[in-house]
């Protein structure tokens, strides 16, 4: 990457967030530093810190990478799942990607004040069935080409056939979780 300098990102809206205040996000590249007097014998043959160290490389990589368009990897995520289901409802929505009930209102508001999506009235009055509007499905297939290039630093990182094995393992999580 050529920028490898720690950027600002606003903390998504939820219980422990605090109104102006920013969190640090580390770069990809800083992720992957190791200090050379810090041991790490105990962790690195536990599937789990192996796993968290993994997704903090993907998360840098993947918040740098839709930086430019101001989406968040469940923002993304939820505009991918409405885009695939029109009319899904918002507790499905929270349901399928394991966000709790209350926790998806904030990030369906903010995309829905950027008018990327809208929310009508379902047959039942009390849910709501999500659509992605004109802008949604443009800032969409715009953020879908930034992450074919994210998956393909990922893919340069562990190679084809490692991506691949890497996607058959985690798969196995996210069924019938």
């Amino acid at each position: 990457m050529a920028n490898q300098t720690k950027r600002r990102v606003a903390r998504m809206p939820g219980p422990k967030a605090v109104p102006g205040r920013d969190i640090e996000a580390p770069t990809a590249h800083e992720i992957g530093k190791r200090r050379p007097e810090v041991r790490l014998d105990g962790l690195t043959s536990l599937a789990g810190y192996l796993i968290r160290q993994a997704q903090l490389w993907v998360f840098a990589d993947f918040n740098t990478t839709l930086a430019p368009l101001d989406i968040r990897p469940a923002q993304y995520s939820m505009l991918v799942v409405i885009r695939d289901n029109p009319g899904l409802s918002q507790m499905a929505l929270s349901e399928v990607l394991g966000i709790s009930r209350s926790g998806i209102i904030p990030p369906l508001d903010e995309l829905q004040s950027r008018k990327l999506l809208k929310r009508t009235a379902a047959s039942d009055r009390r849910t709501h069935a999500l659509r992605l509007t004109t802008e949604g499905k443009a800032l969409l297939a715009h953020a879908d080409s930034l992450v074919q290039q994210h998956e393909q630093r990922l893919m340069d990182k562990v190679g084809a056939r490692g991506h691949q094995q890497l996607l058959n393992v985690l798969e196995v999580f996210g069924r019938d979780s």
